[in-house]
């Protein structure tokens, strides 16, 4: 995939993930979805159990599992499917995919121009500032268009 077609795929993304941005950052409370939704609908812990087929202790270690971090993505699934709902999941970036390619781009950039600078400071050909941000641009659009193997390596 070229960059133009990568591109495309973080804008598309980033149309769908721009509205979990807000849910994401409120965050949920400290006892963990599976026992804020059951709670919400009034179901206890035993029924729960019941619906999945599973013991009201094993719910009570799924529930403290969940808010350790410690759970697994099959469990969340089979939870949800016995809640009636459907378990989604994802990564929510604190900006949008394209910012952070392009921030990436410009750290490696900055770098390379860090180099080539003091190379031409040496030999007195520095470019003034305005030439500066000019080729900082460029070679921004640059390392975007090469997708350098390396590019995630910083």
């Amino acid at each position: 995939m070229n960059y133009w077609d990568k591109k495309l795929v973080r804008e598309q993304l980033d149309s769908k993930i721009t509205p979990l941005k807000d849910f994401a950052s409120t965050g949920l409370s400290n006892i963990g979805w599976i026992k804020t939704i059951r709670e919400a609908l009034g179901m206890t812990s035993s029924q729960l159990a019941a619906r999945a087929g599973l013991s009201q202790s094993r719910i009570s270690h799924i529930e403290k599992a969940e808010t350790d971090g410690n759970i697994k993505l099959s469990t969340m699934q089979n939870i949800a499917r016995s809640l009636g709902m459907e378990f989604v999941y994802g990564f929510v970036p604190k900006d949008t995919l394209e910012a952070m390619v392009r921030e990436q781009a410009r750290k490696i950039a900055l770098e390379r121009m860090k180099r080539l600078s003091h190379t031409m400071s040496l030999e007195l050909q520095e470019l003034s500032p305005k030439n500066k941000e000019s080729a900082l641009k460029d070679m921004i659009d640059k390392i975007l268009i090469d997708e350098p193997k390396d590019f995630w390596n910083q």
